[in-house]
């Protein structure tokens, strides 16, 4: 991973394949959550490991994050069942006609799946508070790791004398503790998600200590300040624009090329329903076929069987959702790299405006998920 620039021998990058995972390999290790990043680090810079390991801010990230994980992966195979019973239903449907002698045995299994695949589409719509504590885990895991950055980026000259002085030390894991109260209570956090999917009405809402919606004045400079903002470089900004680029990648992992897939998939499967249904009309209406003769209850069932498969489709792949979510990483990336090159462009002051920058930038997107997820429920 590239965010922990303190690595010796980063192995070289593979390249990607078409059906493989976006973050596959990806470990995201940039407030140090795992004992081999801290060890990597303590070994190249023993100094900054004292300031930037933050033992009880990790444990707090590890009430959110892994439930956020959860949920999604929860909601993901609730997806994918509802599309593999909804489209079973619909093969069994079309082959029953094979089936001679069990036909209607095969179609009573065929409704029995797809009306299946129907249910868990809609309980899955319906289900607002699994939502809503799904959202509130992933925000709060994210307003965490803000604080991590956030705290550094406001007491930079604290931090580096804290590389080195004792006392410093402790004055510095004092001011960390009092973010820590600055954190929104998890338990209030589901409630809050309705008010948290509007758009950012102030941009003072991204510092999760008020007093550091003010800019702090430029850092003294000196050795231990450079080592510190090239570290927050490499964990800050290298780590959050690796994980984009991979989002915006060409594999089917990435939201853009899911997307597209879905587009193409629900059209087929609608377009699908539409003929069989006119089929079924034309031989009711054309044909004086009987409604619940054989061939009319085949157009019927194959047509019901493509419009759940695609409502299934929708819930484990929502296009819109998925464009939406292409569309937020590319702009985050583009802002993002701006920060960057700007962060290497100046002195300290610059840099340090810089790495605010980025805080704004990821409070925004963190917002718009939340928003774009919360509506697509």
């Amino acid at each position: 991973m590239r965010t922990a620039s303190w690595h010796a021998d980063p192995e070289p990058e593979q390249s990607r394949g078409l059906l493989q995972d976006a973050l596959a390999g990806w470990a995201n290790d940039d407030v140090l959550l795992s004992k081999a990043a801290r060890a990597a680090l303590g070994a190249r810079h023993p100094a900054a490991l004292r300031v930037l390991d933050w033992p009880e801010l990790r444990v707090l990230f590890d009430k959110y994050d892994p439930p956020a994980t959860r949920h999604g992966r929860r909601d993901r195979r609730l997806g994918l069942l509802s599309v593999g019973l909804a489209a079973l239903g619909l093969i069994l449907a079309m082959a029953s006609p094979l089936a001679v002698g069990a036909e209607r045995a095969i179609e009573l299994v065929a409704a029995v799946l797809v009306v299946a695949g129907l249910a868990i589409v809609g309980a899955h719509r319906l289900g607002a508070g699994a939502k809503a504590r799904s959202l509130a885990h992933r925000f709060g895991a994210e307003r965490v790791r803000a604080l991590y950055f956030q705290a550094v980026a406001n007491n930079l000259d604290l931090a580096a004398r804290a590389m080195k002085d004792d006392a410093a030390l402790g004055l510095w894991k004092a001011a960390r503790a009092r973010g820590l109260a600055d954190l929104p209570e998890p338990e209030t956090l589901p409630g809050q998600i309705p008010t948290l999917a509007e758009p950012v009405g102030d941009e003072a809402e991204t510092w999760v200590s008020p007093a550091w919606s003010q800019p702090p004045g430029p850092p003294e400079p000196s050795p231990d300040l450079n080592l510190l903002l090239s570290l927050l470089r490499g964990q800050r900004l290298d780590g959050q624009i690796d994980y984009l680029e991979r989002k915006l990648g060409d594999s089917l992992g990435a939201p853009g090329q899911r997307a597209a897939v879905v587009r193409g998939l629900s059209r087929l499967l609608l377009g699908a329903a539409a003929v069989t249904g006119l089929m079924a009309a034309v031989l009711v209406v054309a044909m004086g076929r009987k409604l619940w003769g054989a061939d009319v209850k085949l157009a019927l069932e194959v047509a019901a069987g493509a419009i759940v498969a695609a409502l299934a489709l929708g819930v484990v792949n929502d296009g819109r959702l998925l464009a939406g979510d292409a569309k937020r990483y590319a702009a985050c990336f583009a802002a993002l790299s701006e920060a960057r090159a700007r962060f290497d462009a100046g002195g300290p002051a610059e840099k340090v405006a810089a790495l605010r920058e980025v805080e704004v930038v990821c409070y925004r997107d963190l917002r718009e998920f939340v928003g774009g997820h919360w509506r697509s429920r």
